[in-house]
């Protein structure tokens, strides 16, 4: 205790407080995920019989705030329906990308065959399996950016039933951009991985986002969101 009385708490170190900043950044797009799929299965819920001019009316304006928002880490976001939420074996996309919303292939909610491979994508369909939220990458979305992004999805619900699927994208750059000044508090090799032990961001020059990695010989490993961890020191894998 001080002179006052106040208990006295022992200092953060570096590396920990790397962790825990490390921590906050995917924690808040994941926070940010699910405050979207929650109110967006409130309004499925409470909607009835839906168009897609209904889900565009209600997406596009929750997508437009989180892309243009001053401190947004977001490049791309949107909705899924599931086959039969709109109508019989039919689905629909409303996603938009970039500061200027440009609609991702609107094209498709006219053509079946072109719908199918949103379906079945790891970010579709592992939420819609699994009812839980998940996070696809690091890969190159050939979809949309081109760039190394990760997609965190969230089911979203109709009376208990999965309707569908809201998802962000963010780019494996902008998590570097402001996760690299953190993990090099904690090791000059440090690396967030993803649960196949895929690098998302490290410190270390020879390792590039979407590298498979090891851990170092006595590196610590901490948990970061729902399905990342921290190495504080990593190897190529195979090495």
């Amino acid at each position: 205790m001080d002179g006052n009385g106040a208990e006295l708490k022992a200092p953060i170190s570096p590396a920990i407080q790397g962790v825990e900043d490390v921590n906050a950044l995917v924690s808040g797009v994941e926070r940010q995920l699910d405050e979207w799929a929650a109110a967006t299965t409130a309004w499925i819920t409470e909607s009835g019989k839906l168009t897609g001019t209904a889900v565009d009316k209600f997406i596009r304006p929750a997508v437009q705030s989180m892309l243009q928002a001053p401190d947004s880490k977001v490049v791309g976001a949107g909705f899924i329906a599931s086959p039969g939420l709109l109508g019989p074996d039919r689905s629909y996309i409303a996603w938009w990308q970039g500061d200027d919303m440009e609609r991702v292939d609107a094209l498709a909610n006219f053509s079946p065959q072109s719908l199918s491979r949103y379906v079945k994508t790891e970010w579709f369909r592992i939420p819609v399996e699994t009812g839980k939220p998940h996070v696809t990458g690091p890969f190159i979305d050939l979809l949309c950016t081109d760039e190394y992004v990760l997609t965190f999805s969230h089911p979203v619900f109709n009376g208990g039933a999965i309707a569908g699927i809201v998802g962000l994208d963010v780019t494996a750059q902008t998590l570097e951009r402001l996760g690299l000044p953190l993990l090099r508090r904690i090791g000059e090799r440090a690396a967030l991985v993803n649960d196949g032990g895929r690098t998302v961001i490290c410190a270390a020059s020879d390792i590039d986002a979407g590298d498979i990695v090891a851990a170092a010989e006595g590196a610590a490993s901490y948990p970061v969101g729902r399905q990342f961890r921290i190495l504080s020191a990593v190897r190529p894998a195979g090495e």
